[in-house]
């Protein structure tokens, strides 16, 4: 598995995804650092999922949250595992790009059209 970190907070911080919400035109991820929320904003993903950070034994050491909290996947990532079923339809799909939100309990895997807003959360 490859990624490329693009969002850093103190190594010693605390990360954790508190709330998440979706409708047809946006995914609104919000993580709370050391008490401070912010959001990450996907307009129009192509899917998401939410998996105990257990359950991505796959990712670590390259995406913990010493490393970053949010990545982009570049090969070898949930997108890659999802090409190998004959019924994923995006498979040949080179405009999708996977990202991984990293937080103590979930962790989000995103399938986007587009890099994600980071903002200040309104929460």
């Amino acid at each position: 598995m490859k990624s490329e970190v693009l969002e850093v907070f103190n190594p010693v911080s605390t990360t954790e995804v508190i709330n998440l919400n979706f409708d047809v035109e946006l995914l609104e991820v919000t993580i709370s650092v050391d008490g401070e929320n912010i959001d990450v904003i996907f307009e129009e993903p192509a899917g998401f999922r939410v998996l105990d950070e257990g359950d991505l034994l796959e990712f670590w050491p390259d995406c913990s949250m010493s490393v970053g909290w949010l990545h982009e996947i570049t090969s070898g990532g949930w997108f890659d595992l999802e090409k190998n079923r004959s019924g994923f339809l995006s498979s040949d799909s080179s405009d999708i790009i996977e990202y991984l939100i990293v937080g103590v309990n979930y962790c989000v895997s995103i399938l986007a059209w587009e890099k994600p807003r980071v903002q200040q959360s309104t929460r």
